[in-house]
């Protein structure tokens, strides 16, 4: 399989790992420095089979329009969008999704395995990680670039409590600063209490769902990207498999939801 990328940032190399590990091919790699609209050219004139995107969360949903429209297979970084009337109008797209490696993580199944539907589960959600002050220099401390914490930070573990739990049908932030946010999330199998931080020491970092009162860490690196999730999602991708727009709004309705509850 051939890729194009769009953006060479941060996340870029993970990308570039799990394209090695599964045998396929980059045939190009488009950044700023080669012009804020050289991506549209390139989408429409690529053999690439796969438009892979790695932008800032505010041009995803133009991007992953186009490179569609051109009938390439796109893989775009979490959030697929940060407005849910965009992945609406994404629903009838094929071979559309979204990179949302959490699934994939290792305790996922046992976790499924655990959860007790004939009762309401308590869950503590603490989303707890480092981040300095070149982190909201940038496009991601610009809410309406990066939608927001809750988007950019916690778009993988909402996801994944959906996922897990199923949809709710309560959901209040009850706190809400640039670098925290914290409220109440209810279902009918379930209540959780979260809190999705940017301002844990680097030694103290923590990505943990507490379950009636057993503990999973996904991860207390730097970054959840360096615990090696990204090759099964292109994994997914080679099977034409993957977190498509309709499972991808889930999350960012919810997200919606708790901001709404702040804001009114």
């Amino acid at each position: 399989m051939k890729f194009l990328l769009i953006g060479n940032g941060f996340i870029a190399p993970r990308h570039k790992e799990a394209i090695k590990i599964i045998g396929g091919e980059i045939r190009g790699i488009v950044d700023v420095d080669r012009g804020e609209n050289k991506w549209k050219e390139t989408i429409r004139e690529t053999d690439a089979d796969c438009v892979v995107i790695l932008t800032p969360n505010d041009l995803h949903y133009e991007m992953i329009k186009l490179a569609s429209d051109c009938k390439k297979t796109v893989l775009c970084e979490k959030p697929m969008a940060i407005k849910s009337e965009h992945l609406k109008s994404l629903a009838t797209k094929p071979n559309v999704f979204s990179v949302l490696q959490l699934r994939y993580h290792p305790d996922v199944k046992k976790i499924k395995s655990r959860i007790e539907k004939d009762k309401k589960n308590e869950i503590e959600m603490d989303i707890s990680v480092f981040r300095d002050e070149d982190y909201y220099s940038g496009w991601k401390g610009k809410r309406e670039r990066s939608g927001g914490i809750l988007f950019n930070l916690g778009v993988h573990y909402f996801d994944l409590f959906l996922y897990l739990f199923g949809d709710a049908r309560k959901a209040e932030l009850e706190n809400l600063d640039e670098r925290t946010g914290t409220g109440v999330i209810e279902g009918d199998n379930y209540f959780c209490r979260f809190r999705v931080s940017t301002g844990a020491k680097r030694e103290n970092q923590r990505r943990v769902f507490k379950i009636n009162g057993e503990q999973y860490n996904f991860s207390s690196k730097d970054n959840l990207s360096f615990e090696n999730l990204h090759q099964f999602v292109y994994r997914d991708l080679l099977e034409g498999k993957g977190i498509g727009p309709k499972e991808a709004l889930r999350s960012v309705e919810l997200i919606e939801k708790l901001y709404q509850s702040y804001e009114k």
